[in-house]
């Protein structure tokens, strides 16, 4: 437990003494998602050039090979990152599955703007994490800001609909499909050519990168990082995305819950962190624009598609015995099947510990200081889905 206690000094000493100076970026928050094919032209011709200091960055977007996944009967989660529209910005596509049928499909972009009354930060923007953002520019979701984010659509491109409602459109689109079927609407988008017009296959989208937003839908149920859920006949499952701070003022998680009924069916659960492009892959277009300005040219990293990276840093510096993701797969599994007022008595037995806590008498498998968290972010995320 105290080790690992550690692993949270490390990562502040590491980082902080990375922070020294910073380049000077470009206008980050020039493009937007497109309504129009108008737009989307307008929003291409101003996305800057890979630069020397990001133009080998590698990535890491959690693409898993050969993947064994459990067949119709219980549930899975799979977890990818793409870039759907442009190269300022990333999405963190998560779909949900009963064998080959999307039961839910859930998408948010990242994205720097200019600082602003009108946006609100990813967690921890306003701590270490956001000491790292290109000058004068913060990290933003685009489903949080989706009001100030539709106006500047609006604004670029004379969009009529906001970021969620064409988002939503999208979701909605998949969700008791089989991935067969939406790659078939993708070949459809394609054969459309110049002249799509995208509501006639997606009822209610407007954005000209919806094909892009399908594809990236397809490729994480094919080929995403996998979570499995519980066994289970229900297919009408609830579920959100939350972000949430659950390890420290370094970093920021993105976490996913479905509910059936009042219990947890399955969670997906990952942190995002600046970290050394040395040793470490990037979220897609960290080699492109999105990649420009970060303080130190450090790229922004997904723990979990970074697993072995992190782990070492872990193993080297705490002396940690488990994988970053064996840990998170134990909170995951220990939220399986359990109500959220059991997962929040488990919290209260976990700060109740003290100083000698050892996590792993209330999660079986978990040593991760901050378990409680991360099981807090579940609760969460819970609550959100059952509203």
């Amino acid at each position: 437990m105290k080790s690992k206690k550690l692993v949270v000094g490390f990562t502040v000493l590491t980082f902080s003494a990375l922070v020294l100076g910073a380049c000077s970026p470009d206008n980050k928050d020039d493009s937007a998602s497109s309504s129009s094919k108008t737009e989307q032209t307008t929003a291409s011709s101003t996305t800057a050039s890979t630069t020397a200091a990001n133009a080998d960055v590698k990535i890491a977007d959690g693409k898993t090979a050969n993947a064994e996944v459990p067949g119709a009967g219980t549930i899975v989660m799979r977890q990818l990152y793409t870039a759907p529209h442009g190269d300022k910005s990333f999405a963190v596509v998560n779909v949900t599955l009963d064998g080959d049928k999307i039961l839910s499909a859930r998408m948010d972009e990242f994205q720097y703007v200019e600082k602003g009354d009108d946006w609100t930060g990813v967690p921890n923007a306003d701590a270490k994490l956001g000491e790292n953002f290109p000058e004068g520019n913060i990290l933003v979701a685009k489903e949080e800001n989706s009001k100030a984010y539709s106006a500047m659509m609006k604004d670029h491109g004379g969009a009529t609909q906001t970021w969620d409602e064409s988002m939503t459109a999208i979701t909605n689109f998949v969700k008791g499909k089989t991935i067969a079927e939406v790659e078939k609407a993708v070949k459809d988008l394609d054969a459309q050519g110049e002249d799509a017009k995208v509501s006639d296959v997606v009822s209610g989208a407007t954005f000209s990168d919806t094909k892009g937003y399908l594809q990236s839908i397809v490729d994480a149920a094919k080929s995403g990082m996998v979570s499995v859920g519980e066994k289970t006949s229900n297919t009408d499952l609830k579920e959100a995305m939350i972000l949430a701070a659950p390890h420290g003022d370094q970093s920021f998680a993105t976490v996913t819950v479905a509910l059936d009924g009042d219990k947890v069916a399955a969670t997906f659960v990952d942190e995002f962190q600046y970290v050394d492009p040395a040793d470490f892959g990037g979220v897609p277009n960290s080699n492109a624009a999105f990649g420009e300005g970060i303080k130190d040219n450090l790229v922004l990293g997904s723990k979990y598609a970074n697993n072995e990276a992190y782990s070492a840093l872990m193993k080297d510096h705490a002396k940690a015995t488990q994988t970053w993701e064996e840990n998170i797969h134990a909170v995951d599994a220990f939220a399986k099947g359990k109500t959220v007022a059991e997962l929040e008595t488990a919290v209260k037995n976990l700060k109740g510990q003290g100083e000698d806590a050892k996590v792993s008498d209330v999660v079986s498998g978990a040593t991760f200081a901050d378990t409680a968290g991360y099981l807090q972010a579940i609760i969460d995320a819970a609550k959100k889905a059952a509203e």
